[in-house]
């Protein structure tokens, strides 16, 4: 091994990652013993009592769990926590969903700069919203209920974020109504018309909405949404997102179409990406 490499592997391990073989001192352990292992100084040790945790599966692991994933630093051990709550199903539901907006300091209050930015881990801020992803399904009622009551803005932008990776994931479309109902209240909508001089209206919840309604597959509804922030909304990041979500959703009719390809023709470089990409994607659906 080089010391390059050596020097990888020691940096992993200091961000908690382990190896099958690191748990096998610690399978007797009881789960008030493992419970004090979250708080142990050692990252390695952490993931190892989050992972023993997830696989016993009891409700009294979820609060410690929770309290682990909001202090935790290290990636591995993050991702062990998230992991093991999310085995826990719909007991874990409310105490995670208490975690959104709470977790980290970096929290989204501008548009991206590019269309699509691929992260290689989880962001510290959006570990509660994928805790709940992972939990699935039986998250999706108390995210609308979120949805639907919550004032803080960015506790609700997170419920978004968790209800459009659920659509995606398992094809729960129980979401779409609320979130098109959350659509009509951010972007002004008043039947026909669009409030384009509100200046309280929240472009970046706007955005995370575009891209959850991306879940949807073949949702007419859906494109309606996308199809009015096109026409209303000259944003280049609302713009190369709506196109990028038409692409996912896979509604071929002759007004995506036309848009799409009128958007390829932009002076934008993300725009023209994005509309490229959007084509590319339908084309394959026919």
């Amino acid at each position: 091994m080089s010391k390059r490499e050596d020097k990888k592997k020691i940096g992993r391990k200091k961000r908690g990652e382990i190896i099958k073989a690191d748990m096998v001192p610690y399978i007797d352990y009881s789960t008030n013993q493992l419970i004090e292992m979250l708080e142990s100084p050692e990252a390695q040790k952490r993931t190892i009592a989050a992972m023993m945790l997830g696989d016993k599966r009891e409700k009294e692991v979820i609060e410690p769990l929770c309290y682990s994933l909001k202090i935790e630093k290290a990636l591995y051990s993050r991702i062990a926590i998230s992991e093991a709550l999310g085995k826990m199903g719909e007991s874990a539901v409310v105490p995670v969903a208490d975690l959104l907006g709470q977790i980290g300091n970096n929290q989204e209050i501008e548009l991206p700069k590019k269309y699509f930015n691929k992260k290689s881990y989880p962001l510290v801020r959006d570990m509660a919203a994928r805790t709940l992803v992972k939990i699935g399904k039986p998250a999706t009622t108390y995210l609308i209920q979120l949805l639907e009551s919550e004032k803080d803005i960015f506790i609700k932008q997170q419920a978004i974020d968790a209800l459009g990776s659920i659509a995606s994931k398992t094809g729960d479309y129980r979401s779409l109504k609320p979130i098109i109902n959350c659509f009509d209240n951010i972007a002004g909508i008043n039947q026909e018309d669009i409030n384009l001089s509100d200046e309280n209206m929240d472009k970046v919840t706007l955005w995370k909405i575009i891209r959850s309604l991306s879940a949807f597959k073949n949702s007419k509804e859906a494109v309606g949404c996308i199809i009015l922030v096109l026409n209303n909304f000259p944003d280049p990041q609302l713009q190369w997102e709506s196109a990028r979500s038409l692409g996912q959703i896979g509604v071929s009719s002759p007004e995506v179409l036309e848009i799409l390809s009128k958007m390829e023709e932009s002076d934008d470089i993300e725009i023209k990406k994005a509309a490229k990409n959007a084509m590319i994607s339908l084309e394959k659906d026919l």
